[in-house]
């Protein structure tokens, strides 16, 4: 659980630091993944 924790306090840093456009491209289809499911769940 703990691991868990520092790998998403991890990504929050991380993508508030300059990146790579592979890291870009990556941010945003898991962006876009993490949104689909929510606008689903909340209709």
């Amino acid at each position: 659980m703990t691991m868990l924790l520092f790998i998403a306090i991890g990504i929050v840093i991380g993508w508030n630091l300059p990146q790579p456009s592979w890291a870009k491209q990556w941010q945003d289809k898991v962006v876009g993944f993490v949104r689909s499911i929510t606008n689903k769940a909340g209709q």
